[in-house]
Formats: C-alpha cells, sequence, structure tokens
C-alpha cells in the first residue's frame, strides 16, 4: 500500500522547464556558450542549476571558480523569476494530485530546483502546507539522478513516521533521470508523460505510467 508521495517539482507541478531552460540558455550565451533544445533534453533536463552549469562548462574545457558558479546561478534565478512573476505555472491537475496525495499521508518533494523557486510557487498556490518536507538543490551534495535527494526526502519522513518504509512510497518522475534517481533510492516510481513520451520514459522502467499529473488522482485511487 502506498502510504507516502514524493514528488519531483519542475515538470511534475511547476510547467516552467521551457522557462528554466531559457533563462540557462540566456546566462550561457551571454557567457559564449550554447546548447540546443535536445541537448537540454537529453542531458540537462533532470540536473540542478549547479550541474547544468558545470558540465557545460567543463564540455567546452572552460575552468570555474566556485565563486563564478554562485554568480551565474545567481544571474540564472534572477532571470527566472522575472519571467514567472505574476503568473501561475502550476500544471492543470497539479494541486488536485497534491491535496490528493495529502489525504492519503505524508507528501514530498525531491527536487534541483532551489527552496526559494519551490516556496514561491507552492505558496502562491496556498500548497505549501500540504509537504511534510521539501528536499531541494541545497540540501543535497548530489543532484538527481543520483539517488541522494530521494533518499533524504524519505529518511525526513521516516524521521516523522517512524514505520514508514521505501516499499509504502511512490515517487513522481518526469524524466528519466528523475526515475533512476527514485529506483536508485529503492522507491517505486509513477511516470509522468509531460516532458517526454511514454515509450521514452519507458526506458527508465517506471513501475506505473500517466499521460499528465491531471490523472494522478484516479491513478492514486487504484492503488
Amino acid at each position: 500500500m502506498i502510504r507516502a508521495v514524493i514528488f519531483d517539482f519542475n515538470g511534475i507541478l511547476a510547467d516552467d522547464d521551457p522557462i528554466h531552460m531559457q533563462a540557462l540558455r540566456r546566462v550561457v550565451e551571454e557567457e559564449g556558450l550554447t546548447f540546443t533544445e535536445d541537448e537540454y533534453m537529453e542531458h540537462f533536463l533532470p540536473l540542478n542549476d549547479h550541474d547544468c552549469f558545470q558540465t557545460l562548462w567543463q564540455k567546452h574545457n572552460r575552468v570555474l571558480s566556485s565563486d563564478q558558479l554562485k554568480a551565474l546561478i545567481d544571474r540564472k534565478s534572477t532571470y527566472y523569476f522575472s519571467a514567472i512573476e505574476e503568473k501561475n505555472v502550476l500544471f492543470d491537475g497539479a494541486a488536485k494530485a497534491v491535496q490528493a496525495a495529502a489525504s492519503r499521508g505524508p507528501v514530498a518533494i525531491a527536487s534541483g530546483a532551489s527552496i526559494g523557486e519551490i516556496r514561491h510557487i507552492l505558496s502562491a498556490a496556498g500548497l505549501l502546507g500540504c509537504f511534510t518536507t521539501i528536499v531541494a538543490a541545497e540540501d543535497v551534495r548530489r543532484g538527481k539522478p543520483d539517488p541522494e535527494p530521494f533518499q533524504l526526502a524519505f529518511e525526513r519522513l521516516k524521521e516523522k513516521y517512524a514505520s514508514l518504509s521505501p516499499g509504502e512510497c511512490v515517487a513522481v518522475e518526469d524524466s528519466l533521470g528523475g526515475i533512476r534517481s527514485a529506483h536508485a533510492a529503492g522507491i517505486a516510481c509513477l511516470g509522468v508523460a509531460h516532458s517526454y513520451p511514454k515509450g521514452r520514459l519507458a526506458e527508465a522502467k517506471p513501475q506505473w505510467m500517466i499521460d499528465s499529473i491531471s490523472d494522478f488522482e484516479g491513478w492514486l485511487q487504484g492503488v
């Protein structure tokens, strides 16, 4: 039986992956580099900002100091917040999905987004109080596809729900790297075909798949 749900954020609850891509591209092009949309979808979608910039700079054999990296991440965040100002970026059905999960048991987020971005969007939607814990980019040393984000989310849930086991949790993910992260943490995964078609998501072998987060409530009732 599923007792706890751990949602990814970007591409699952927040329909803002294109905004993140454009903000990243703007910063990267200001620094004399670039990437294609296909490269973003293939390599960067599941990564946090830290790993995106590190990967891009390494690809082009450029050195990036910690101060420079922080400045790049801050600049990208500025562009992102400017783009979402006064916008509701949640997917249709995302709020109902969160509320349905919260009615079943504890709910968490395991995301590569910054805590400020996550809290801003959830607060604006009145959903922040639904979550027992939020694991954001700042909380981990290794982002997805490493299992650390989901491992930490589960550990935090277990601190409050001692009897909870990984087998009673489900991760909700839209990317291959995210699905692999959940599996490596010992957590079953529901794939949502927002960012990739079901055929592509199937490569990461999620236990279940749905077309949209709007289908989550009906899926949850059936498991």
